[in-house]
């Protein structure tokens, strides 16, 4: 009897505690590709990473959505190599509410984009112009036709739902081969700033140029300098820069010459002084880096598989502001509620049947009232 109790005292408590003590599974999961190899190959490439919120998520509606994907983002990689902090958000279709746009900015995002507007001065909104690069979608004409010294951005996913979509083979072949920037949101929007920070002084008879520090990304500004006679000599505060070929299209200091005109990629805290050259004999204004004809930027959306997003691109020289959303779980089932209930329904039962049993074991093996009274009776023999 004792050994029966003990038994299922055990068992019963094993079950319990094999239900309590299951893990709970996280509401979201991670990308481990974003921290591990494919992230930090692509940053240093040149790639952005920004957030897109959360999976399934409005951020119009639930503005905390967007400090969870911040949070998500930079405990695992940093937005690009000219800034730790992300500053691109991908925002829903349409107009901005005022509650989203304070958290953003409240958040340090100040880049908005690409099918949503904002009249609010503190948010830069890119415009998605230039298409998308998904086979049977995409437009060369839309980016051929576009404006010069504009930026292009176009839209990529690589899955919707079950569905993986594919790109355009052709497009984003003959992409590549263009004589174009291919830049980020980020690299775009802060290029532009450092670039309309760059001052002109003169100093001793010779024009010094300088691109002072700022408080943001430590992006380089682009100058193109016109009015000369022949290439100046060039005195660096930092050592200087190799020149720039006329095929470069990744963002870099340095400088390049042709036919009295000198464009020159000054990094931030940083001066160069053109010896001999009078700052009134010349024309200094912000150009797009090496004098390239447009930008072009591709925003990669609902990015939550850095693997799935970017395995078709590694051998192009396409950049990527990739939008980064914490996917959800997979979906719980209700095996282990109903397991747990099933494990409390069966225990008081399983308790009431082995009382009942020993109840029925003792009434069984307790002697009769008559098998005691012959006990106690004389032997005949």
């Amino acid at each position: 009897m004792n050994t029966r109790k003990r038994l299922l005292a055990v068992t019963l408590a094993l079950m319990l505690s094999s239900v309590t003590s299951l893990p709970v599974q996280a509401e979201y999961r991670d990308d481990t590709w974003l921290r591990n190899v494919i992230g930090p190959e692509l940053l240093t490439l040149g790639d952005e990473f920004g957030c897109h919120g959360l999976e399934d998520v409005n951020p119009n509606e639930d503005s905390d959505s967007v400090s969870a994907c911040l949070q998500y983002l930079t405990s695992r990689i940093n937005a690009s190599r000219w800034g730790q902090n992300p500053i691109s958000f991908g925002t829903p279709e349409g107009e901005i509410s005022e509650n989203l746009t304070e958290t953003l900015v409240e958040e340090g995002f100040k880049i908005i984009g690409d099918m949503s507007y904002s009249d609010d001065p503190r948010l830069r909104v890119i415009t998605r112009n230039g298409g998308s690069i998904e086979s049977g979608l995409a437009d060369r004409s839309l980016i051929e036709d576009s404006e010069p010294g504009k930026l292009v951005s176009l839209y990529w996913i690589a899955r919707i739902d079950d569905m993986n979509i594919r790109r355009d083979r052709d497009v984003v072949d003959w992409l590549s081969e263009q004589p174009y920037w291919f830049t980020t949101w980020g690299e775009w929007v802060t290029h532009e700033e450092s670039s309309l920070r760059i001052t002109v002084h003169s100093v001793n008879g010779s024009t010094e140029i300088s691109n002072p520090e700022s408080l943001g990304w430590a992006t380089p500004g682009t100058v193109k300098i016109t009015g000369l006679a022949d290439r100046p000599g060039m005195d660096w505060s930092d050592g200087g820069y190799a020149p720039l070929n006329l095929e470069e299209i990744r963002l870099r200091g340095g400088y390049r010459y042709s036919n009295g005109t000198l464009i020159i990629t000054l990094p931030q805290g940083e001066s160069v002084t053109l010896e001999g050259i009078h700052v009134d004999d010349i024309e200094v204004e912000p150009t797009l880096f090496n004098d390239l004809e447009k930008g072009i930027a591709i925003a990669g959306h609902h990015t939550t598989n850095m693997r799935e997003w970017s395995q078709d691109f590694s051998d192009t020289p396409l950049r990527f502001t990739w939008l980064i959303e914490r996917a959800e779980a997979p979906e719980k089932t209700l095996f282990l509620p109903l397991l747990a209930l099933s494990v409390l329904i069966a225990t008081p039962l399983a308790i009431r049947w082995v009382l009942i049993r020993d109840k029925e074991d003792e009434s069984h093996n307790r002697p009769s009232n008559l098998d005691s009274l012959r006990g106690h009776l004389p032997d005949d023999s």
